[in-house]
């Protein structure tokens, strides 16, 4: 339920849910996209005419494969580079050729956008998806080409055909050597993906609260002069939402886009209400209902603790990683 100053957090899932996810949307961009949302998926993607490429979206897929060495193409030293990850390179090619389809991708929609700014958001999600495979490798996985050559093919075939694809290459540039280089990227990428959020646990110790939001300061000292002689917090949230009585549902930690309120609501015992919070839709008394310590979470609630987990993973994977940029 949506209510009025604690907006859920804008889940990109949601579009993601309604589109097909077509190969045509941005090799890399698919990363960063999963990222802020924490989405996966599993079916593999089409190319189409339909083109969608928000900002974030792309080919993922993966598979659980134990073959005998990896197929993964590691760019020659002599091809120049973009940037470098612990010793394995990005090609510049690769980059600009990713950088032209974002920006005709993003002009076909009527996208605006900064080419700095593209330039910097498809070099971050290339070196994130490297990031990635090489995390599979790490952990275990390992992509040879035999099962390489099965996902093609099925590719092609439910793409519509050889001539289809091929089409399709050369409409989005793609030469066979340059789309099985990013495709095994994209392929050990999500794979790590699925693996990391694969261990965040689907319940955890939850909430379940209701506020009284009003605009005004003084009010909402009134009003909280009123509850502490005695007052029914039921009757001021009631009066000042009328659709929702206030109720904000069950949540567990790091999910409220108010962050100040979630640290204040999780030290209250049920039946305890706030002080005054101030924050940018108002101010804010809220009281704690119920409290559940293993409660399923719901969906969107999951997918934003798989995003956290994800972007906490490679904050810390760049952090302890060798990452090298060229002037190119």
């Amino acid at each position: 339920m949506q209510v009025v100053g604690f907006p859920r957090p804008a889940f990109f899932w949601i579009i993601i849910n309604q589109m097909k996810i077509t190969i045509q949307q941005l090799f890399f961009i698919i990363i960063s996209f999963l990222v802020i949302t924490g989405c996966t998926t599993t079916q593999t993607p089409l190319p189409s005419e339909n083109l969608t490429p928000e900002p974030g979206t792309s080919i993922s897929t993966a598979t659980n494969v134990v073959p005998e060495e990896s197929a993964t193409l590691v760019p020659t030293p002599s091809a120049p580079m973009k940037a470098t990850v612990n010793d394995e390179g990005i090609r510049l090619s690769d980059f600009e050729d990713e950088v032209t389809r974002y920006v005709a991708a993003a002009t076909k929609l009527g996208k605006e956008f900064e080419e700095n700014q593209v330039r910097e958001i498809v070099l971050e999600t290339m070196i994130e998806t490297l990031l990635l495979a090489q995390g599979a490798r790490e952990t275990g996985f390992i992509l040879d080409q035999d099962s390489y050559v099965k996902k093609f093919e099925n590719l092609v075939i439910e793409s519509g055909g050889e001539n289809q694809f091929q089409q399709w290459l050369l409409d989005y540039q793609y030469s066979p050597e340059s789309f099985e280089r990013l495709y095994k990227l994209q392929i050990e990428a999500a794979w790590m993906r699925d693996y990391l959020i694969s261990r965040v646990s689907p319940r955890a110790e939850q909430i379940r609260a209701r506020q009284i939001l009003v605009s005004s300061k003084s009010l909402a000292d009134d009003i909280y002069n009123q509850l502490q002689n005695g007052a029914d917090f039921t009757y001021y949230a009631w009066g000042y939402d009328q659709l929702a009585g206030g109720e904000l549902g069950w949540f567990p930690r790091d999910y409220l886009v108010l962050p100040q309120i979630e640290e204040v609501v999780f030290n209250l015992q049920p039946g305890e209400y706030s002080h005054v919070i101030e924050s940018t839709y108002g101010y804010h008394i809220v009281e704690v209902m119920e409290r559940e310590f293993d409660r399923e979470l719901t969906q969107d609630a999951l997918l934003k603790k798989q995003r956290l987990t994800l972007m906490a993973w490679l904050v810390d994977q760049k952090a302890n990683s060798s990452v090298i940029l060229s002037q190119n």
